[in-house]
């Protein structure tokens, strides 16, 4: 019964179906928008009876689903056009089946969701975490060395704010940094895994001053990417931090986190806003007081805006495949799920004597767009990625399930079991960008923690 809402909508979805390509159609879309916003709020409503924690990772996914595939649609449905079209509207008479798409995909994530049995009711205060040892002591140095190793490797320019992310770092940087950072993601479950339930922010920061190498790391690892502009790592941090203390600590409630999402976007904004190409000219001002600038001088910037511009990746996907390029046919896939394993990802490659444009979507849009000799990276986006792969079948097969595997990971980690804390984890601080990559993106960081969680509770103890 709890299903009929979804059922209906799907109902109605297939009889306006639109065609692939034809003119941009307002009132479909704004149609479109209302249909989603009610799936929407009456999954929220059913999963809010069972679960009063709002840091949770299917609220943050539809949070950012909805920004990535209704934000622009809808506000052109009533006549506001993006800040830059031509930017967005790659070819806009794909829009109402992109749209049409998006709402299909989300409402079969929702019924595989709700589909999905009910085991535990998410009473987080009513278990207890199970034990589990490890040498801290042994931990935190190799964190510090890691760490140390990262910022020797990466260069200055990192310190400056300059337009830059991992390409321009160089092998070392980027492959220390990717142990550093699981490393530390690892560290934060476990400090808040050991933490009592509802214990008082005075109780936090007393046992952080008692794990000194560690809050030290957290804190630089932090403050360091801030003024370097890059957002990622530290929304990674934050994430995970949050939603384990929502887990093991205390339920996060909905204002709350309303009123964080609010500050912590408009901050990320003005990082963005402060960033610039060359680190030359930046004066003194530090990337913050650049940003707030900017943002002052420019009426356009919405601090939504960059994620919900993720759309027209969609948009090209429909545009170019398999009209004008056939599908890849899981390429992309078979190299995400091997480029978890160290060297996998290499090897697959050279076996298969695969294309590099072949091995990940976002260089696969961004040959699209710029051709061989591009100069920024377009990015992917969830839905294209499955699209230039298995169409729409794919999209309709694996979203469905996605949405039960969503259910289940969510349902485990409030057992308190480690191991399936860990994996949940992993997804919940790949939330955001999940939506403007692909579907396996947290699949490295789930391999490579829980790897490093066996080796540090079983083997060095």
């Amino acid at each position: 019964m709890k299903n009929a809402v979804f059922v209906i909508i799907l109902a109605i979805l297939i009889f306006l179906m639109p065609d692939k390509r034809e003119p941009f159609n307002p009132s479909l879309n704004f149609t479109l928008s209302v249909l989603y916003l009610i799936a929407l709020v009456y999954f929220l409503f059913i999963q809010s009876r069972n679960n009063k924690n709002w840091l949770r990772f299917d609220v943050l996914f539809l949070l950012s689903y909805t920004i990535v595939h209704f934000q622009i649609p809808f506000l052109a449905s009533i006549g506001i056009e993006p800040s830059k079209p031509s930017f967005v509207w790659i070819n806009k008479q794909v829009v109402n089946f992109a749209t049409w798409m998006g709402v299909l995909a989300i409402n079969l994530w929702m019924l595989g969701f709700n589909l999905a049995s009910d085991k535990v009711k998410y009473q987080i205060n009513n278990l207890s975490p199970k034990p589990f040892r490890v040498n801290f002591a042994i931990y935190d140095v190799l964190l510090a060395i890691f760490f140390v190793g990262f910022l020797i490797l990466v260069g200055s320019s990192f310190f400056t704010g300059e337009v830059q992310g991992t390409d321009t770092w160089g092998g070392g940087a980027v492959y220390i940094h990717l142990i550093f950072s699981n490393l530390l993601c690892l560290r934060i479950i476990y400090f808040v895994f050991t933490l009592p339930q509802n214990c008082s922010l005075l109780k936090i920061i007393n046992q952080l001053s008692r794990n000194k190498i560690f809050s030290i790391i957290l804190f630089m690892n932090t403050f360091l990417f801030l003024i370097s502009g890059d957002r990622g790592p530290v929304l990674d941090t934050i994430l995970i931090a949050g939603g384990a203390y929502a887990l093991f600590i205390k339920p996060i409630k909905l204002n709350r986190l309303i009123f964080f999402i609010l500050i912590g976007a408009f901050i990320f904004s003005m990082i963005g806003l402060g960033r610039g190409e060359r680190s030359e000219g930046f004066g003194e001002k530090n990337i913050l007081e650049r940003g707030y600038a900017e943002f002052l001088n420019n009426e356009d910037v919405n601090i939504t805006n960059e994620l919900a511009s993720s759309i027209r990746i969609q948009y090209r996907a429909l545009d170019v495949v398999p009209d004008a390029h056939p599908y890849l046919y899981g390429s992309t896939f078979l190299f995400s799920l091997t480029n978890a394993i160290p060297f996998g990802g290499s090897l697959t490659r050279s076996i298969f004597d695969l294309p590099l444009i072949y091995t990940d979507s976002s260089l696969f849009f961004t040959y699209l767009g710029q051709g061989n000799w591009s100069t920024w990276g377009e990015g992917s986006e969830i839905l294209a990625d499955i699209y230039i792969n298995f169409g729409l079948i794919g999209i309709i097969i694996i979203f469905f399930f996605f949405g039960i595997f969503s259910k289940k990971i969510a349902e485990k980690a409030s057992t308190k079991n480690l191991q399936q804390v860990i994996i949940y984890m992993a997804f919940m601080m790949s939330v955001i960008y999940i939506n403007r990559s692909h579907i396996l993106y947290p699949l490295k960081d789930v391999v490579y923690m829980l790897f490093l969680n066996y080796i540090f509770t079983k083997v060095i103890k």
